[in-house]
């Protein structure tokens, strides 16, 4: 997966409408809840084998920190 499917792919995770960029400040996203990092969890699973939980969102925070979990 690209750098840009990525990112197209998590906005559809966060049923957001409006672009992502790696350096957006996941604080910043109105969509970025519970309900969201439940979902992100499920992508990063299901997409590239990666486990997480919760806690692990905590240090994340930026789009980029998704995606350096993500491997990319």
């Amino acid at each position: 997966m690209t750098k840009d499917e990525f990112l197209e792919r998590l906005k559809d995770v966060l049923q957001r409408e409006d672009d992502l960029t790696f350096d957006m400040l996941l604080k910043d996203l109105d969509e970025w809840d519970s309900l969201a990092i439940m979902a992100t969890t499920a992508f990063l699973d299901r997409d590239f084998g990666v486990k997480t939980i919760f806690s692990d969102y905590k240090d994340m925070k930026t789009v980029a920190d998704i995606a350096t979990k993500a491997g990319l």
